[in-house]
């Protein structure tokens, strides 16, 4: 009985750890714990030049003249910006924390010459 209710314990405390260290920090705030936040949108582009990805994400936040910056991931450790290697590196990273990907579509590009077509990303707060 005792080892039955250890091995229920130790699950239910590896589930709630689990969750508790979920964080997606966009410009200093834990996406995770904002309980009116249930959608977010995940836009991704590829750098110039380079093999990594610029990710930004939009939880309705008040982003102001410095869009960009206020939009990216930061690590919670560092505060420096994550530098993702590929767009499955950030979806991962999401369904990581708890988000649950719902759909993706191609968004057009603006036209200049150093521009690319971006990828945005639906997420869901997970349960």
């Amino acid at each position: 009985m005792k080892k039955i209710f250890f091995a229920l314990a130790l699950m239910i405390g590896v589930t709630f750890a689990g969750q508790m260290n979920a964080q997606v920090v966009v410009d200093g705030v834990n996406i995770n714990n904002l309980e009116q936040v249930s959608m977010v949108r995940m836009v991704v582009q590829n750098r110039f030049l380079s093999n990594t990805v610029v990710v930004f994400i939009d939880y309705g936040q008040s982003i102001g003249g410095a869009a960009r910056q206020r939009m990216e991931v930061v690590d919670p450790r560092t505060d420096k910006r994550i530098k993702f290697n590929s767009v499955m590196h950030a979806v991962n990273y999401m369904l990581d924390n708890n988000w649950v990907f719902e759909e993706s579509m191609v968004l057009p590009n603006d036209g200049s010459a150093n521009s690319s077509s971006s990828v945005q990303y639906l997420f869901t707060r997970g349960e």
